[in-house]
């Protein structure tokens, strides 16, 4: 027995029905820049305007501004991580250049923010290597179970 078959005389393209289209498809049609890829973010955009107007502050400014930025809850900071600062910079830097700002003095003070946070990703993951793995006798390679 075919699919045809049991549909019958019931043809949905002859329906006057039309094609089905997704609502992710109509959403995306409407509104360009989530078809870009982007998604509204105001927090991003607030934070994006203020880091504009800090242009000339310098990297370590600009790192220590991300740095003491809380979350909704007034408490906890907003990027509470060196993986945070790292991605937060990067959606900086990368709205910068989709503006055509990497020439800017900005564009270089987001970069030095961006290594500092880098350096301080690099720092944690080896201080927590040497903690959990000491290389000395007592080395996890060695320890015998």
């Amino acid at each position: 027995m075919s699919i045809d078959a049991i549909v019958g005389s019931r043809n949905v393209q002859n329906s006057g029905i039309g094609e089905v289209e997704t609502l992710e498809s109509r959403v995306l049609r409407t509104n360009p820049d989530i078809a870009g890829g982007r998604r509204p973010d105001p927090e991003f955009d607030r934070l994006y305007h203020q880091l504009l107007s800090m242009e000339g502050q310098g990297e370590k400014a600009i790192y220590d501004y991300l740095r003491s930025l809380r979350g909704e809850d007034g408490v906890t900071p907003a990027y509470p991580s060196a993986k945070a600062l790292l991605a937060v910079t990067l959606q900086v830097l990368v709205k910068l250049k989709e503006e055509g700002l990497e020439k800017s003095q900005l564009f270089k003070e987001i970069k030095g923010a961006n290594g500092l946070a880098f350096a301080m990703d690099v720092f944690v993951k080896s201080y927590m290597r040497d903690v959990f793995q000491p290389m000395e006798d007592d080395a996890w390679e060695k320890s015998e179970w």
